[in-house]
Protein backbone atom coordinates (compact mmCIF):
# COMPACT_ATOMS: atom_id res chain seq x y z
CA UNK A 1 0.00 0.00 0.00
CA UNK A 2 1.42 3.37 -0.64
CA UNK A 3 1.47 6.95 0.86
CA UNK A 4 -1.63 8.79 0.57
CA UNK A 5 -0.60 12.06 -0.39
CA UNK A 6 -2.49 15.50 -0.22
CA UNK A 7 -4.24 15.18 -3.23
CA UNK A 8 -5.87 12.15 -2.27
CA UNK A 9 -9.19 11.04 -1.31
CA UNK A 10 -9.99 8.16 1.36
CA UNK A 11 -13.76 7.57 0.96
CA UNK A 12 -15.28 4.99 3.49
CA UNK A 13 -18.79 3.56 2.60
CA UNK A 14 -20.02 0.92 3.73
CA UNK A 15 -20.19 -1.73 0.88
CA UNK A 16 -21.50 -5.25 -0.23
CA UNK A 17 -21.12 -8.06 -2.79
CA UNK A 18 -17.75 -7.33 -3.63
CA UNK A 19 -14.90 -9.22 -3.01
CA UNK A 20 -12.07 -6.91 -2.02
CA UNK A 21 -9.33 -6.85 0.90
CA UNK A 22 -9.25 -6.05 4.32
CA UNK A 23 -9.79 -8.34 7.50
CA UNK A 24 -12.79 -10.10 8.91
CA UNK A 25 -16.02 -9.43 7.74
CA UNK A 26 -14.76 -5.57 6.28
CA UNK A 27 -13.58 -5.80 2.87
CA UNK A 28 -11.85 -2.58 1.22
CA UNK A 29 -12.16 -2.05 -2.35
CA UNK A 30 -9.55 0.34 -3.96
CA UNK A 31 -10.06 2.94 -6.78
CA UNK A 32 -7.24 4.66 -8.12
CA UNK A 33 -8.21 7.50 -10.07
CA UNK A 34 -7.11 10.83 -12.54
CA UNK A 35 -6.80 14.07 -10.20
CA UNK A 36 -9.71 15.21 -11.91
CA UNK A 37 -12.25 12.80 -11.03
CA UNK A 38 -11.83 13.68 -7.64
CA UNK A 39 -15.65 15.07 -7.27
CA UNK A 40 -17.16 12.54 -8.96
CA UNK A 41 -15.55 10.06 -7.07
CA UNK A 42 -17.70 10.77 -4.22
CA UNK A 43 -21.24 10.81 -5.98
CA UNK A 44 -19.73 7.36 -7.73
CA UNK A 45 -18.96 5.67 -4.72
CA UNK A 46 -22.29 6.69 -3.55
CA UNK A 47 -24.46 4.93 -5.99
CA UNK A 48 -22.13 2.14 -5.55
CA UNK A 49 -23.17 1.61 -2.14
CA UNK A 50 -26.93 1.40 -2.89
CA UNK A 51 -26.07 -1.80 -4.54
CA UNK A 52 -22.95 -2.94 -2.02
CA UNK A 53 -23.76 -2.31 1.05
CA UNK A 54 -20.99 -3.82 2.74
CA UNK A 55 -17.45 -3.25 1.70
CA UNK A 56 -15.15 0.04 2.16
CA UNK A 57 -14.42 1.59 -1.03
CA UNK A 58 -11.30 4.25 -0.87
CA UNK A 59 -10.47 6.51 -3.92
CA UNK A 60 -7.08 7.57 -4.22
CA UNK A 61 -6.72 10.23 -6.47
CA UNK A 62 -3.32 11.36 -8.09
CA UNK A 63 -2.36 12.68 -11.69
CA UNK A 64 -2.52 9.37 -13.94
CA UNK A 65 1.05 8.78 -15.01
CA UNK A 66 1.89 8.69 -10.81
CA UNK A 67 -0.57 6.08 -10.06
CA UNK A 68 0.82 4.30 -13.44
CA UNK A 69 4.13 4.34 -11.67
CA UNK A 70 3.02 3.32 -8.12
CA UNK A 71 1.03 0.15 -9.96
CA UNK A 72 4.50 -0.37 -11.79
CA UNK A 73 6.25 -0.62 -8.43
CA UNK A 74 3.72 -3.05 -6.73
CA UNK A 75 1.14 -0.86 -5.35
CA UNK A 76 -2.24 -2.56 -4.58
CA UNK A 77 -5.43 -1.57 -6.57
CA UNK A 78 -8.83 -3.25 -7.95
CA UNK A 79 -9.64 -0.50 -10.17
CA UNK A 80 -7.68 2.16 -12.30
CA UNK A 81 -9.08 5.03 -14.33
CA UNK A 82 -6.99 7.42 -15.63
CA UNK A 83 -7.34 10.99 -18.02
CA UNK A 84 -5.86 9.97 -21.14
CA UNK A 85 -5.58 6.54 -23.26
CA UNK A 86 -2.13 7.18 -23.26
CA UNK A 87 -1.47 6.90 -19.94
CA UNK A 88 -3.43 3.38 -19.53
CA UNK A 89 -1.65 2.34 -22.78
CA UNK A 90 1.23 2.45 -20.18
CA UNK A 91 -0.35 0.73 -17.56
CA UNK A 92 -1.19 -1.92 -20.21
CA UNK A 93 2.16 -2.12 -21.64
CA UNK A 94 3.72 -2.85 -18.08
CA UNK A 95 1.10 -5.10 -17.56
CA UNK A 96 -0.58 -3.51 -14.54
CA UNK A 97 -4.46 -3.21 -16.68
CA UNK A 98 -5.84 -4.72 -19.09
CA UNK A 99 -8.88 -4.66 -21.19
CA UNK A 100 -9.98 -0.91 -20.60
CA UNK A 101 -12.51 0.90 -21.26
CA UNK A 102 -13.73 4.42 -21.83
CA UNK A 103 -15.79 5.50 -19.24
CA UNK A 104 -15.84 9.53 -19.74
CA UNK A 105 -14.82 12.23 -21.50
CA UNK A 106 -13.35 15.99 -20.79
CA UNK A 107 -12.15 18.90 -22.66
CA UNK A 108 -9.52 21.42 -22.03
CA UNK A 109 -10.48 25.03 -20.80
CA UNK A 110 -8.84 28.50 -19.98
CA UNK A 111 -9.35 29.56 -16.23
CA UNK A 112 -8.64 33.08 -15.04
CA UNK A 113 -9.42 34.35 -11.56
CA UNK A 114 -12.79 36.55 -11.12
CA UNK A 115 -12.37 39.67 -13.05
CA UNK A 116 -9.38 38.28 -15.78
CA UNK A 117 -6.91 40.61 -14.22
CA UNK A 118 -4.48 39.42 -16.77
CA UNK A 119 -6.63 40.18 -19.89
CA UNK A 120 -6.37 36.99 -21.10
CA UNK A 121 -8.10 36.27 -24.18
CA UNK A 122 -6.89 33.37 -25.37
CA UNK A 123 -3.87 30.47 -26.17
CA UNK A 124 -1.97 32.92 -27.22
CA UNK A 125 -1.54 34.20 -23.58
CA UNK A 126 0.19 30.60 -22.48
CA UNK A 127 3.16 31.02 -24.88
CA UNK A 128 4.22 34.78 -23.79
CA UNK A 129 7.31 34.54 -21.93
CA UNK A 130 7.02 36.02 -18.22
CA UNK A 131 3.03 35.70 -18.63
CA UNK A 132 1.97 34.27 -15.33
CA UNK A 133 0.38 30.97 -17.00
CA UNK A 134 0.29 27.71 -15.39
CA UNK A 135 0.32 24.31 -17.47
CA UNK A 136 0.13 20.80 -16.33
CA UNK A 137 3.77 18.86 -16.53
CA UNK A 138 3.70 17.30 -20.25
CA UNK A 139 4.35 13.99 -18.98
CA UNK A 140 0.48 13.89 -17.42
CA UNK A 141 -2.39 13.99 -19.12
CA UNK A 142 -3.39 17.53 -18.80
CA UNK A 143 -0.26 18.61 -19.87
CA UNK A 144 -0.23 16.60 -22.87
CA UNK A 145 -3.43 18.20 -23.69
CA UNK A 146 -1.80 21.38 -23.33
CA UNK A 147 1.00 21.13 -25.50
CA UNK A 148 -0.93 19.60 -27.85
CA UNK A 149 -3.53 23.21 -27.83
CA UNK A 150 -0.60 25.29 -27.87
CA UNK A 151 1.14 23.17 -30.60
CA UNK A 152 -2.83 23.58 -32.45
CA UNK A 153 -2.01 27.48 -33.12
CA UNK A 154 1.96 27.02 -33.56
CA UNK A 155 3.04 27.79 -30.03
CA UNK A 156 4.82 26.26 -27.35
CA UNK A 157 3.94 26.52 -23.92
CA UNK A 158 6.01 29.50 -22.06
CA UNK A 159 4.70 28.94 -18.36
CA UNK A 160 5.98 30.02 -15.08
CA UNK A 161 5.56 27.13 -13.83
CA UNK A 162 4.32 23.13 -14.10
CA UNK A 163 2.12 21.81 -12.12
CA UNK A 164 1.82 17.83 -11.08
CA UNK A 165 -1.61 17.68 -11.87
CA UNK A 166 -4.75 19.44 -12.68
CA UNK A 167 -5.69 20.58 -9.63
CA UNK A 168 -2.75 21.81 -8.82
CA UNK A 169 -2.63 24.28 -12.06
CA UNK A 170 -6.26 24.94 -10.79
CA UNK A 171 -5.22 25.72 -7.47
CA UNK A 172 -2.75 28.11 -9.18
CA UNK A 173 -5.15 30.37 -10.34
CA UNK A 174 -7.91 30.43 -7.57
CA UNK A 175 -4.75 31.09 -5.03
CA UNK A 176 -3.90 34.43 -7.00
CA UNK A 177 -0.79 32.94 -8.13
CA UNK A 178 -1.34 32.81 -11.50
CA UNK A 179 -3.37 34.76 -13.94
CA UNK A 180 -4.49 31.96 -16.30
CA UNK A 181 -4.00 28.15 -16.13
CA UNK A 182 -4.94 25.13 -18.44
CA UNK A 183 -7.09 22.90 -17.00
CA UNK A 184 -10.57 20.91 -17.71
CA UNK A 185 -14.19 21.83 -17.93
CA UNK A 186 -14.55 19.62 -14.58
CA UNK A 187 -11.84 21.57 -12.67
CA UNK A 188 -13.02 25.04 -14.01
CA UNK A 189 -16.65 23.69 -12.89
CA UNK A 190 -15.93 22.64 -9.14
CA UNK A 191 -14.21 25.72 -8.55
CA UNK A 192 -17.42 27.56 -9.26
CA UNK A 193 -17.41 31.50 -8.96
CA UNK A 194 -13.78 31.43 -8.00
CA UNK A 195 -12.67 31.23 -12.04
CA UNK A 196 -13.96 32.46 -15.25
CA UNK A 197 -13.58 30.07 -17.66
CA UNK A 198 -12.33 30.51 -21.34
CA UNK A 199 -13.04 28.20 -23.88
CA UNK A 200 -10.68 26.54 -26.79
CA UNK A 201 -11.96 26.35 -30.07
CA UNK A 202 -11.00 23.26 -31.35
CA UNK A 203 -9.92 22.16 -27.55
CA UNK A 204 -7.93 18.23 -27.62
CA UNK A 205 -10.97 15.93 -26.38
CA UNK A 206 -9.20 13.38 -23.67
CA UNK A 207 -10.93 9.96 -23.09
CA UNK A 208 -11.17 8.06 -19.43
CA UNK A 209 -10.76 4.98 -19.71
CA UNK A 210 -11.03 2.35 -16.94
CA UNK A 211 -10.07 -1.10 -15.63
CA UNK A 212 -10.74 -3.52 -13.24
CA UNK A 213 -7.36 -4.41 -11.91
CA UNK A 214 -8.53 -7.79 -9.88
CA UNK A 215 -12.23 -9.49 -9.72
CA UNK A 216 -13.56 -6.82 -6.87
CA UNK A 217 -13.08 -4.32 -9.11
CA UNK A 218 -15.09 -5.09 -12.46
CA UNK A 219 -18.00 -4.28 -10.17
CA UNK A 220 -17.12 -0.40 -10.15
CA UNK A 221 -16.27 -0.65 -13.65
CA UNK A 222 -19.77 -2.22 -13.98
CA UNK A 223 -21.46 0.75 -12.60
CA UNK A 224 -19.19 3.57 -14.56
CA UNK A 225 -20.46 2.09 -17.97
CA UNK A 226 -23.77 2.08 -16.83
CA UNK A 227 -26.74 4.09 -17.59
CA UNK A 228 -26.42 5.38 -14.36
CA UNK A 229 -22.61 5.89 -14.22
CA UNK A 230 -23.23 7.80 -17.48
CA UNK A 231 -25.68 10.12 -15.62
CA UNK A 232 -23.46 10.81 -12.86
CA UNK A 233 -20.30 11.90 -15.24
CA UNK A 234 -22.88 13.81 -17.40
CA UNK A 235 -24.06 15.74 -14.09
CA UNK A 236 -20.75 16.73 -12.98
CA UNK A 237 -19.56 18.25 -16.42
CA UNK A 238 -17.81 14.92 -18.36
CA UNK A 239 -18.95 13.76 -21.63
CA UNK A 240 -19.40 10.17 -22.28
CA UNK A 241 -18.53 7.70 -25.08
Amino acid sequence: MFRVFAAVIAITVLLGGVTGCGSGDRKTLRVLAAASLVDVMNTLTSAFHDDHPEVTVQVDTAASSELVRRLASGADGDVLVTADTRTMDQAVEQKVAADPVVVATNVLVIVVPQGNPGHVTGLDFFARPGARSVVCASEVPCGAAADAALAGIGATPQPISRAPDVRAALGSVTRGEADAALVYATDARSAGDKVETIAIPHAPVNQYPAASLTDAGRDFVTLMTSSRGRDIFTAAGFGVP
